[in-house]
């Protein structure tokens, strides 16, 4: 694995993992809708800046972000539409909850597999993958969970269409725009900019229900969740994506609850059963899996990268 691919899965898995003990710090002062609009308001003001210092623009077209606006509403506004048709979605069984999260990797595979693109997911990435879920099931354990439940269902419906959208993405990065293949940065801002209009229009649903509190400390975590979370990290993802393929990349998502676990072991003093310690550590030997070196280039991987100018190969131009 190159260093600087790397050092990209890492930003990501930290900053999502670590995203529930800002959360917590942000929640002292706003409620959901409130966090929701005022995070995503940050991260876009602050790619769009950005966007401005590298020289480069949002895209044009009505074709392209008519899929920017798809791509928006399966990752972020039907998640939430879902969960407001049924009250228990998010509360009823966390661990239930934790492992859909976790589901993302296998719905980009199934997915890839009924478009008949099974040449997308290389045979060891696959393998990984169920290794990587076999983790979080050990992990979580949720074996009383209602799994046929509106719940499960609504989060099994979430997870796939956040599947999607990393397709989406992955097939965005790969057309070309004027001449020009999109890149992370640009993905991520609109992200950002549409996302301030679904927060936006969600702000009704309790957003104006009491007055936001804004201490040094909300701000702060604020603009960590905004800035790095939403924006910067967001853009990481989105360049694994586009290096690695939507499949390989969505492996970063079995690091976000090792993260988050161990977080909690250091800033919460919870104890390590030894469950937990195996399901790490089978996450962590799905992880090492399906990022060992490959011999060729996963197919779509090399035509992607040839079509993209040198601007947009360079990681100091995407940034």
């Amino acid at each position: 694995m190159r260093f600087d691919s790397a050092a990209r899965f890492a930003a990501v898995a930290l900053m999502w993992g670590s995203s529930y003990f800002w959360i917590k710090i942000v929640f002292g002062g706003l409620n959901s809708a409130q966090f929701s609009f005022f995070r995503i308001l940050v991260g876009a003001v602050a790619m769009l800046g950005i966007l401005a210092l590298g020289r480069q623009r949002l895209p044009r077209g009505a074709g392209v972000w008519a899929r920017l606006v798809l791509i928006a509403f399966l990752a972020n506004a039907l998640p939430v539409l879902l969960v407001e048709l049924v009250d228990d979605a998010v509360g009823a069984d966390a661990d239930m909850v934790s492992v859909f999260n976790a589901s993302v990797p296998l719905c980009v595979v199934l997915l890839c597999l009924a478009a008949r693109r099974a040449d997308r997911v290389p045979a060891r990435v696959a393998a990984g993958l169920v290794v990587g879920f076999a983790g979080v099931l050990v992990l979580y354990a949720p074996w009383g969970a209602e799994w046929l439940s509106a719940g499960a269902a609504v989060n099994a419906a979430a997870a796939i269409a956040y599947a999607w959208s990393m397709l989406l993405m992955e097939k965005l990065m790969g057309a070309e725009e004027g001449g020009r293949a999109m890149t992370p940065l640009a993905l991520a801002t609109t992200q950002a900019v549409i996302g301030v209009g679904w927060a936006g229009i969600n702000m009704p649903n309790g957003g104006f229900d009491s007055t936001p509190h804004f201490s040094a400390s909300i701000i702060g975590a604020l603009l960590v969740l905004g800035v790095l979370n939403t924006g910067l990290v967001y853009m990481c993802f989105a360049w694994l994506i586009r290096e690695e393929g939507a499949a390989k990349a969505s492996g970063v998502l079995y690091a976000v609850p090792v993260v988050l676990t161990l977080g909690m072991v250091l800033l919460e003093d919870h104890v390590l059963g030894a469950r937990e310690i195996l399901g790490m550590a089978v996450i962590v030997a799905g992880l090492i899996l399906t990022r060992l070196p490959q011999r060729t280039a996963p197919a779509g991987r090399t035509r992607s990268a040839d079509r993209a100018t040198p601007a947009a190969k360079s990681p100091a131009a995407v940034r």
